[in-house]
């Protein structure tokens, strides 16, 4: 089959490029296809859905005793079977007899029966190596002077052995004791804990062979998850199910029997097979780095080595190698990506990021200035206004919520007006100018003139004379008002007038108000 290289690694700049690199991808990916299955197809046979080995692999034991294994799917259950070990390199050298085999280790058991309420002692027989267990009514009992019994090989009443328990026992109490065939095991090993407080986990050190016997108060357990407790030769622990409250003693016993002979070339059941198929467990079988010939594996694990590593994942893979696939199912739809040494990056090249070195740091992509490649650049802003001049002096405007200037920022006169009127006759009386309305207007100076006779003028608003009086004469008199006159109509409206007093034969009388608009 083809292999796939990638042609152009980070430079996909050009329709040629890309088209090049779709190719070879087309071409691995039609060469990838066995019995009109897809690469993908193939996959899914020999990997779960989490991405975990599941392959077709099997074994058997041939006719001749040898261990064979297939890897794949055949027509029938003999062809294409490989040998693994041989009967003779499984089997080792012959077996030889031992004799006896094992004996019974726990022993000699005693049962008495309490008549009285003033028992104590119960003779029985025992050498000092002897380790005792003792029940009362069936519960264990704990050995020791704060606990519940004591034991002497030279006590009793033969004084050769008793039981001594530290109080004494009921009226029809059953004492049951046994022995522990010491010179048939490597130990007898027990510990007793008194739980201080809730206690579920408890250490005791064993393999995955030992056969542990635990006691709750002196009452036998059951193992199991829905029973009482289970065991864990990995962390060499016992697990109650339920917390052990405080003040409970747990007390945890195993006896390993060293009577039995190691025989060459035998495998015992409950050790190497299964026990309901009888076959052997692939666990027991131990197969050292480099044992199996690479011709016995038709070049596999070169063929593997040579192939990219493709990880189905909804997170990014740990610790890859440039050029292993990783399929991102976080997302909808899953994304194939690849890692370039640096990065997963997707394999799409419309999404291929330059590369990017220390340099472009704060840097953005973008499209070149003949839009056919990314590069990166840095933001200009020489023709942006920085916040800072926004309705600042020499700045420019900001907007309020409804994206109009507001009035402080306004110029103090939008615009400047004159009010004229001219009176062929005046008389002593007031003269109405303009009424004004929803604005705010500033008189900043008068001009008054007579084409002869004189009078005296006053800027009135609704009535009411408002700064100096002003003398009108065929001579133009043009005054600016030391204080400007502001009249706000921009609730309701105002009536702007003048007031003339003091007329002696004044004629066709002209008044201009200089208007300055501050508001509308």
């Amino acid at each position: 089959m083809a292999r796939i290289r990638q042609q152009f690694p980070q430079n996909y700049g050009s329709s040629g490029n890309i088209n090049t690199e779709f190719e070879n991808l087309f071409r691995y990916l039609n060469a990838a296809e066995l019995g009109d299955n897809t690469l993908g197809e193939l996959l899914q046979t020999i990997f779960s859905s989490t991405g975990e080995w599941q392959g077709p692999i099997e074994f058997r034991k041939d006719a001749s005793g040898d261990i064979q294994y297939r890897v794949g799917t055949y027509a029938d259950d003999t062809t294409g079977y490989i040998t693994l070990v041989s009967a003779a390199e499984l089997r080792g050298a012959s077996g030889a007899s031992v004799g006896e085999i094992g004996a019974p280790i726990i022993h000699s058991r005693q049962d008495t029966v309490i008549s009285g309420t003033s028992t104590t002692v119960i003779d029985y027989a025992h050498s000092a190596t002897d380790e005792l267990l003792v029940y009362v009514n069936g519960i264990l009992k704990r050995t020791g002077a704060s606990f519940d019994y004591v034991s002497s090989p030279t006590a009793g009443s033969s004084s050769n052995g008793a039981v001594t328990f530290n109080s004494a026992l009921a009226n029809a109490d059953v004492v049951s004791i046994y022995k522990i065939r010491s010179t048939a095991i490597t130990g007898f090993t027990r510990t007793d804990v008194v739980t201080t407080g809730n206690q579920a986990v408890f250490a005791f050190v064993h393999d995955a062979t030992s056969r542990l016997q635990v006691y709750k108060n002196g009452i036998l357990m059951r193992e199991g998850g829905a029973n009482d407790y289970t065991t864990s030769s990995t962390t060499n622990t016992v697990t109650f199910n339920s917390s052990v409250a405080s003040g409970n003693t747990v007390t945890i016993i195993t006896v390993e029997n060293t009577s039995v002979q190691a025989v060459t070339g035998h495998m015992f059941e409950q050790d190497f097979v299964h026990t309901d198929s009888g076959l052997i467990q692939l666990a027991k079988i131990r197969i050292d780095n480099n044992a199996i010939a690479q011709a016995k594996v038709n070049g596999l694990s070169a063929a593997l080595t040579a192939k990219a590593k493709l990880t189905v994942s909804s997170s990014t893979p740990s610790s890859p190698a440039t050029g292993d696939l990783f399929l991102d199912t976080s997302q909808t739809p899953n994304q194939l990506k690849f890692f370039d040494g640096t990065q997963f990056l997707k394999t799409s090249p419309e999404s291929s990021l330059p590369t990017f070195t220390s340099a472009n740091a704060s840097q953005f992509v973008k499209v070149n200035g003949t839009g056919t490649a990314l590069e990166y650049g840095t933001v200009d802003l020489s023709s942006v206004v920085p916040i800072t001049q926004k309705g600042a002096a020499n700045g420019v405007a900001s907007l309020d919520s409804t994206g109009r200037l507001p009035s402080t920022q306004l110029p103090t006169v939008l615009s400047t007006d004159s009010f004229f009127t001219e009176i062929a006759t005046p008389t002593n009386t007031t003269f109405g100018v303009k009424r004004i309305f929803k604005q705010k207007i500033r008189i900043d100076g008068i001009a008054v003139r007579t084409t002869s006779g004189t009078c005296s003028v006053q800027i009135s608003v609704d009535g009411v004379g408002l700064g100096s009086t002003l003398s009108a004469s065929s001579t133009p008199s043009e005054t600016a008002l030391g204080t400007p006159i502001e009249i706000d109509a921009s609730v309701s409206s105002k009536k702007i007038e003048f007031i003339v007093t003091n007329n002696s034969s004044a004629s066709v009388l002209e008044v201009t108000m200089a208007v300055s608009v501050i508001a509308s």
